[in-house]
């Protein structure tokens, strides 16, 4: 496999190495440093490259009518999309609710508290042991809510590589009018989904370093009616007021290069095959000592392995796997040295002892079959250890 600073790396849901087109332009030295808020031709040249990528983005995800802002990253534009429903439902006096799901990222799930301190009410809506909610039972639920209602929707999980239908997305709103935000983070480079969105949804977020973009900059588009709920950040204006403050123009250009680069290159059905040969000689070898998570789910990603090694513990997996020189993943959150259970498989009705045995594997768009023939009998080697 190739290897990034002398190590396979195995945790792209994490985090993506910045692409060769990144890093090239870099290494050109041919960066704009002007203001793009500024009238002078340094100014100038700063703004086009903003105004490419907006272009740009809008034609790849087939959205001309919609509104981009950029901003750090899906963190930021959620709380920005969240605490905004909140402001917007306040000002007209209405009641309001944000539905969630117990499998959402924790950017969701933890802003409970803070809408309650609001007024408003959060509710969470539990999935299946593959994942997945039932669609009616959701639709009858956000149906009894009173007041304005907005849906957080994750297209697909960073954790499990479950996918969301959007089309489900768009049936929930057509049946209850909320407003739903989509969370298509993990959508770039890991799915063989169509990137033309369905214009019916109220928001998409996504963050750039998911796909070899730079850290610190993403992307969201909102309708443009409902732009003005994200201007929570108030300053000179800029972005047309919805998120004030100097554009990360680097950032913002890295978007586009990055995700040109991906797509000229992606071949989703090698993806799957190189992700299948991985997976199969793992159940092969291992059998019931295993478990991947979500195997029957209806959709899942293209180059997510999330499994269950029963008897085993996360924090001593991950650093066996380290020092073979292999960065892989739980999905657990770690606090004080201390692995706490994935709170996602937890909601999936996994055992605690289950859920703090867990490791992920997540794979570059790249990943070939060749790769996946030399990996597969180092990662058997390293859980032979633990499986005898």
């Amino acid at each position: 496999m190739k290897l990034i600073n002398n190590r396979i790396y195995l945790d792209y849901n994490a985090t993506a190495p910045l692409a060769k087109s990144v890093t090239d332009w870099f290494a050109s030295g041919a960066l704009p440093f002007g203001n793009p808020s500024s009238i002078h031709s340094s100014g100038k040249l700063s703004k086009r490259l903003i105004n490419e990528t907006t272009d740009y983005l809008k034609r790849t995800f087939n959205l001309p009518y919609f509104e981009i802002f950029y901003h750090s990253g899906a963190t930021e534009a959620i709380n920005d999309v969240i605490k905004g429903f909140c402001f917007y439902s306040l000002a007209k006096k209405e009641n309001f609710h944000v539905v969630a799901f117990a499998t959402d990222h924790s950017c969701v799930v933890n802003q409970k508290e803070h809408i309650e301190l609001l007024g408003g009410k959060f509710h969470t809506m539990n999935v299946d042991r593959n994942g997945m909610y039932d669609l009616n039972s959701v639709i009858e639920y956000i149906k009894k809510l009173d007041g304005d209602v907005l849906l957080n929707f994750t297209h697909v999980n960073n954790e499990t590589g479950v996918i969301w239908p959007i089309a489900d997305a768009t049936k929930i709103k057509n049946e209850t009018n909320c407003f739903v935000h989509v969370d298509a983070v993990q959508l770039i480079g890991k799915t063989d989904s169509s990137l033309h969105l369905d214009s019916e949804i109220d928001f998409y977020t996504f963050s750039g370093h998911k796909f070899g973009a730079m850290k610190g900059v993403g992307f969201s588009f909102a309708k443009e009616r409902l732009i003005h709920w994200c201007a929570l950040i108030r300053g000179g204006g800029q972005q047309a007021g919805m998120r004030s403050g100097t554009e990360n123009v680097h950032g913002i250009y890295s978007l586009k290069l990055a995700l040109v680069e991906l797509l000229a290159n992606f071949k989703p059905q090698e993806l799957k095959d190189a992700r299948d040969f991985v997976e199969n000689s793992l159940t092969q070898n291992f059998k019931e000592r295993i478990t991947i998570t979500a195997a029957d789910a209806d959709f899942r990603n293209l180059n997510t392995i999330y499994l269950v090694v029963h008897g085993a513990k996360t924090d001593i997996l991950i650093t066996a796997f380290d020092m073979a020189q292999i960065d892989l993943s739980s999905g657990s959150a770690c606090s004080s040295g201390a692995v706490k259970p994935s709170r996602v498989l937890l909601a999936m009705g996994y055992s605690e002892e289950e859920a703090k045995s867990s490791i992920r594997i997540s794979f570059p768009y790249s990943f070939s079959m060749e790769e996946a023939q030399t990996l597969s009998p180092k990662l058997n080697s390293i859980l032979s250890r633990f499986l005898k």
